[in-house]
């Protein structure tokens, strides 16, 4: 099984977001709730002036994002269903960052993303005199393929192995929870099909069969996109 069909496998195992305010809104607000991604979805008015800070802040900067990228992109490398950019992957990284770099999170953005990108260029530094941006793929891959593993015993490595832990389970649910994700996924969750009811052969096993008057009423293909539509006596019209 090729490496990216054994992800695909794992994620497909663990498959298994009208926005109504009632209080007044500002612009700022207006402005956030154009952000909040593509969808609406019910928030409390507090948690929108969170949402609104969190997209509108900057936590990383330019050059850590692009290094993220990067990283992203040698963990899962683009196909023809798509990639980390489309995905945004990256943008995932970010507002993970802000929204969990508070002290209930223990500061999670500095002290478990962005020590992240400071241990990997350290070891890229130690190794190759260079900053991880600035190393070719080999060379960090390389580097990867000896913090990738747990059992990797190295007392040197050990912080790095955590800290790459993470990164790569934020790539791939980044990249998996995505509509380009799920389409690489194959994945079709709740998709409609089309029922013409218990097949012929199990209903003369069973010695039983349809009455014609309610075949031609509840299996009519051309209907399937009707709503149904019941008379005061609960009889069904449609």
């Amino acid at each position: 099984m090729k490496r990216r069909d054994s992800i695909k496998t794992m994620f497909l195992g663990s498959l298994g977001a009208t926005l109504t305010l009632k209080s007044c809104i500002t612009s700022e607000d207006k402005l956030m709730l154009d952000q909040v991604w593509q969808y609406n979805y019910g928030r409390t008015y507090e948690e929108l002036k969170w949402d609104y800070k969190v997209l509108t802040g900057k936590f990383f900067s330019n050059t850590e994002l692009k290094s993220i990228e990067k990283i992203a992109n040698i963990i899962l490398p683009p196909n023809d269903k798509g990639n980390i950019k489309d995905a945004g992957v990256v943008e995932l990284f970010e507002i993970i960052a802000k929204d969990f770099s508070t002290p209930a999170h223990n500061e999670y953005g500095e002290k478990v993303l962005r020590r992240g990108l400071i241990v990997f260029d350290e070891i890229c530094n130690i190794r190759f005199g260079l900053k991880l941006l600035d190393c070719n793929d080999i060379q960090i891959k390389s580097v990867f393929d000896d913090i990738a593993f747990s059992d990797n015993k190295d007392e040197d490595l050990q912080e790095a192995i955590r800290l790459f832990a993470v990164y790569r389970g934020m790539v791939l649910t980044g990249y998996f929870t995505s509509e380009i994700g799920i389409n690489d996924l194959g994945y079709k969750g709740n998709t409609p099909n089309i029922w013409d009811g218990v097949p012929e052969e199990v209903l003369k096993e069973y010695s039983v069969s349809y009455d014609e008057d309610w075949i031609s009423r509840c299996v009519d293909q051309s209907k399937r996109n009707d709503l149904a539509e019941w008379d005061e006596d609960g009889n069904l019209l449609t």
